[in-house]
């Protein structure tokens, strides 16, 4: 289930499951996308870092805002903060890390609109020659991803999704995601507005499939399980559904009943605009006025 094999061309980024699973917190999701996109430069055959070129028209072709003066200077903002940016790689055993820069390089041509840029050099274990451990997908589809929550996402579950499931804490996804306060507050929220966004986002536009449930501790949700075997994650999806189907099925029920106890309330004579238009539909629907 983890994979859905799509004949997509184009470019290919590779990188260590632990480079993949890093934390660092971008501003946008310029920065993710550039960083994808200098990676798709890196060579299979490469024994170092290359000072790559990217046309600047390159990165705003994926934009919906084309080719604009604040365009560009978002760009510079972006280059200014990634040169700055600091990833946060933790050892296996979750008590020590090492944190590392970006970029070592970057340089702005404006005579043909070209960006150079390379990798520090003490990522090269996570990009060059490797041969196991390792996360692969197609650049289109990371760069499709409208938000920064559905990369991070993407990312990191990739880098899990040969398993048939992952668990991780809801403290670690906070802060891999870089959540907001109100979203580690608020379970409600981080479900909503980061998984599900996420879970939409990431089944639409890549070929990774997943599934995911809450981990409880009595009645509070401590982990998220990630699931990519099929056989696993049907009975999730199913139950998904079916809370989905009880969901409208409640809500029916209300704007019938609030349908009706209007009705009886106000008679042929309302004009509407006393209830939610779904509700006023359904009274005009349940009893027909007369042309």
């Amino acid at each position: 289930m983890a994979e859905r094999q799509l004949p997509l061309p184009g470019e290919i980024v590779k990188k260590s499951n632990a480079l993949a699973r890093a934390r660092w917190s971008a501003d946008s999701v310029w920065e993710p996308r550039l960083v994808a996109l200098l990676a798709s430069k890196v060579k299979q055959d490469d024994e170092d870092f290359q000072t790559y070129e990217i046309p600047i028209r390159e990165l705003i072709g994926h934009s919906k805002k084309g080719a604009s003066g604040k365009t560009y200077q978002e760009l510079t903002k972006v280059v200014e903060h990634l040169m700055g940016r600091i990833l946060t790689i933790h050892d296996s055993n979750g008590r020590g890390w090492t944190k590392y820069t970006v970029f070592s390089k970057c340089r702005y041509r404006h005579e043909d609109g070209m960006l150079e840029l390379r990798f520090d050099p003490d990522l090269k274990p996570h990009y060059l020659q490797l041969q196991k451990n390792f996360v692969k997908y197609n650049l289109m589809e990371f760069l499709l991803l409208p938000s920064i929550y559905s990369q991070r996402l993407f990312e990191y579950l990739k880098s899990w999704s040969s398993e048939h499931e992952h668990i991780e804490s809801i403290h670690n996804l906070h802060e891999l995601l870089n959540c907001s306060e109100s979203s580690r507050k608020n379970f409600a929220e981080f479900k909503r507005y980061v998984l599900e966004k996420a879970h939409k986002d990431i089944s639409a536009h890549t070929s990774l499939r997943y599934e995911w449930e809450p981990v409880k501790q009595g009645r509070a949700v401590v982990a998220m399980r990630f699931i990519f075997a099929k056989k696993r994650a049907l009975p999730v999806e199913k139950k998904k559904q079916d809370d989905a189907k009880v969901k409208q099925s409640r809500a029916t029920g209300e704007a019938f009943t609030t349908a009706i106890a209007c009705y009886q309330e106000r008679g042929n004579d309302c004009q509407g605009g006393h209830q939610k238009a779904a509700v006023c539909s359904l009274c005009r629907h349940l009893y027909p006025r007369s042309a």
